[in-house]
């Protein structure tokens, strides 16, 4: 009786030792990609002045999505955003200048914030 016991809870320690064992080996894997990179990406110039333009898009990356996140909040600034205020528009390629501002519409001259640019 004694011996049957402890071999259940051998068994029973087995069990639970490969879940766990399984469970650290979540998330590792191989990502393949194929494909080709076919044009380039934009040349940007963030300046101080809240003022960021991207020069020489394709055209492909048109309907970019452009977010700012603020990484040391202002207490002044309410929503900050990022505002299209030229657009070039002509050709293969395009120019584009865009100012940082506030839900008023304000500029934004101060704070540090991560501006993400995300291409179709």
């Amino acid at each position: 009786m004694n011996v049957r016991r402890v071999a259940v809870m051998t068994g029973l320690l087995g069990l639970w030792a490969s879940t766990c064992g399984a469970a650290q080996t979540v998330g590792q894997g191989t990502i393949r990609f194929s494909g080709a990179i076919v044009e380039s990406g934009c040349a940007t110039n963030a300046r101080s002045g809240s003022v960021m333009e991207l020069r020489g898009c394709a055209q492909s990356s048109r309907g970019s999505r452009i977010e700012v996140r603020s990484v040391a909040p202002v207490v002044s600034v309410d929503a900050p955003h990022v505002r299209l205020v030229a657009d070039s528009g002509k050709g293969r390629y395009y120019d584009q200048r865009y100012v940082l501002a506030d839900s008023a519409g304000k500029l934004i001259q101060s704070g540090n914030y991560i501006i993400t640019m995300t291409s179709p």
